[in-house]
């Protein structure tokens, strides 16, 4: 287990004895007071369950719903147990106020994990900067695998114009921005030879902090540079879900 305090900072459990604590279980279904004892969270492996455990927490933040039990010199807000680095790092994104300080912190969280799994598979072989689709004959380009960008075209004819290198890809062919669209992209041919994939489903911080439009500018938003990305989950649009998908508005 582990403690954090009022303003977010892990207690060491060396200094901590649990069960002198005052504090109260979580339930998702229980109604709490406005001030409350310190909140005891019980993580678990269900990936969905931990999902609504934050989303719960980010509620009783809007409500100004308060936990804290005074210990020695602390002030104890939550108390851990199961958690995982990305439970850590949302429970720590709960206390970030400044919405765009919040979106970059978990941005960069969410961008690192994605390239630790590619970096962990290595899906795409690259070889003399060509990938295993490449040399299985399943690319329009030879080299640089998916890292050609494009526009959509205005030509009911075509699809895409404007076809050229990705700008942001680095001398030592590395994302110079850290595109987040294109860390979840996986290319047809990975997935339907079932060698590797993707879902931003699985990804607790995405599904916890961001509405289903700002998901969709995570995920499509290719070959723009992460301040564009950034700054296109900041705005607001109030149009029907199915209008911002149809049309596009979550394009930059």
């Amino acid at each position: 287990m582990v403690c954090i305090d009022i303003f977010g900072k892990i207690i060491e459990d060396s200094k901590i004895n649990f069960s002198d604590i005052e504090n109260i279980n979580f339930e998702l279904n229980k109604n709490y007071k406005n001030n409350n004892p310190a909140l005891k969270i019980n993580f678990s492996e269900n990936k969905k369950n931990n999902e609504k455990y934050i989303k719960k927490l980010i509620n009783f933040n809007k409500l100004n719903k308060n936990f804290i039990t005074k210990y020695n010199n602390y002030k104890i807000k939550y108390i851990l147990s199961n958690y995982t680095d990305e439970i850590l790092v949302a429970i720590k994104a709960l206390f970030i106020d400044d919405t765009m300080e919040k979106y970059l912190y978990l941005y960069d969280n969410i961008f690192k994990n994605l390239d630790k799994i590619w970096h962990k598979y290595n899906p795409c072989k690259f070889c003399d900067n060509i990938c295993i689709a490449s040399k299985n004959h399943k690319t329009a380009h030879k080299e640089n695998g998916c890292c050609y960008s494009f526009k959509y075209s205005k030509n009911v004819f075509k699809f895409i114009d404007n076809v050229q290198i990705c700008k942001y890809l680095g001398k030592e062919k590395t994302c110079t921005t850290e595109n987040i669209s294109c860390k979840f992209f996986v290319c047809n041919y990975l997935k339907n030879k079932n060698l590797f994939n993707i879902n931003m489903s699985d990804f607790l911080l995405v599904n916890a902090f961001f509405t289903n439009k700002q998901k969709l500018i995570l995920k499509y938003n290719f070959f723009r540079s992460k301040e564009e990305i950034l700054e296109k989950l900041m705005k607001k649009d109030n149009s029907p879900f199915l209008f911002y998908y149809l049309y596009g508005f979550y394009r930059i």
